[in-house]
């Protein structure tokens, strides 16, 4: 395969209704502290040929699904797209591959590689792509499968068991399927042309003619449909508490009233920053972000976005909350330290824990706070600047 380009579709845009009520589709569903999704598309990256991605999300709340998304491939080596989904799978594969190809560029003839791969298969390993890349390097388009392991039936009309079908001559087919781009493109476009609609690419690549290459599948390669599905993927590691930290400082100079964990002290300046500047809080959102394993403050709410001038800090704590609850816990406790020579915290302390208390759905009981001078020593000691720490226990969600 030396030489071959490589790029991957995965196709996430459903609504997953047969998971369960929860409200949150299957492919968001935290898989050991990582949307489902972002795991199925990091197992396409991890294999070097793969020079881009595109993640199709659901059209709609399309804007909601990409924020909780998209901070996981910051700094990625590749890139990652985001597109909305189609009312069909078809549809939804047409337009990850469009994405993909504006991405990666090439001629038309599209002789590179595309994998698909389904956003519910966070478990695929790099040896089952490079397998299923060999072959349709070879053969132009491959699936990987397993065999069928149960007696299959048709069924009746009328939901009775009718003939047996012969297993011997039957697969289950799995994804990534792996095609060469031109030949995907122009299957899908013959699909769309003619009124069929496949259940899966490599219906649209045998409607248009091609023969489909089927390699070795994987048994560890699990499609979640049910929770038990999550359940048997995520295995012990969720059930345990999680511990994160959280360190931030601002120097102070800026107008306005100093802000600290939420509440303000009225004749000490305020900290510079390009939101409220609350160090306090963005301490503990970090905490609570770096316990779930998620993306940092600074790639959730970057200074260069000019909506975040002048926020409120209370809303990065909030999302933090959020997003450790996609992840599959809460808060359960945390700790607090000032490290500052102004102000007096002292006779606001209670003030303050009752506000991030609140902010984490906790008892007061439950939040510590404390305050250090260093004894003149340093920034802080100095005066220059205020510091933050903060440590969260985040326990697992019942």
């Amino acid at each position: 395969m030396s030489g071959v380009r490589a790029g991957a579709v995965v196709v996430g845009g459903g609504a997953g209704t047969r998971f369960g009520d929860s409200g949150l589709p299957k492919q968001f569903r935290p898989l050991r502290g990582r949307p489902v999704a972002v795991r199925a598309t990091e197992a396409m990256l991890a294999h070097p040929a793969v020079e881009a991605a595109v993640l199709v999300l659901p059209a709609a709340e399309f804007d909601r699904w990409r924020t909780l998304v998209a901070p996981y491939f910051v700094g990625d080596r590749a890139p990652v797209r985001f597109v909305a989904g189609g009312a069909t799978r078809q549809e939804s594969s047409r337009r990850g591959l469009k994405a993909l190809e504006e991405t990666m560029g090439g001629g038309a003839a599209g002789d590179d590689l595309v994998l698909v791969h389904d956003a519910a298969r966070p478990a695929a390993s790099v040896d089952l792509v490079a397998r299923v890349m060999e072959a349709a390097a070879v053969h132009g388009a491959a699936i990987p499968a397993r065999p069928a392991l149960d007696t299959l039936w048709e069924l009746t009309p009328d939901g009775a068991a009718g003939a047996v079908v012969d297993r011997e001559r039957t697969v289950a087919a799995q994804t990534p399927q792996a095609f060469r781009r031109g030949r995907l493109r122009r299957s899908l476009e013959r699909a769309e042309a003619a009124g069929f609609t496949g259940t899966d690419e490599a219906s649209a690549v045998r409607f248009a003619g091609h023969r489909v290459r089927v390699v070795e599948g994987s048994g560890d390669n699990l499609k979640i449909t049910t929770p038990a599905d999550l359940a048997r993927l995520e295995g012990p590691v969720a059930a345990a508490p999680r511990i994160g930290h959280g360190f931030d400082a601002h120097r102070y100079g800026r107008e306005g009233t100093l802000r600290l964990g939420g509440v303000e002290f009225p004749g000490t300046e305020a900290l510079a920053g390009h939101s409220d500047g609350d160090a306090l809080l963005h301490a503990l959102a970090d905490a609570i972000l770096g316990a779930a394993a998620a993306p940092d403050i600074g790639s959730l709410f970057p200074s260069s976005d000019p909506d975040l001038r002048d926020a409120d800090s209370r809303r990065f704590v909030v999302r933090a909350v959020e997003i450790a609850a996609s992840a599959g816990f809460r808060p359960g406790q945390a700790d607090l330290t000032v490290v500052a020579a102004r102000p007096r915290l002292a006779p606001r302390r209670d003030e303050v824990r009752g506000r991030v208390a609140d902010l984490l759905g906790l008892p007061v009981d439950a939040v510590g706070l404390k305050a250090t001078t260093t004894d003149g020593m340093g920034f802080t000691g100095r005066g220059e600047g205020l510091a933050a720490i903060a440590v969260v226990r985040l326990d697992p969600a019942p």
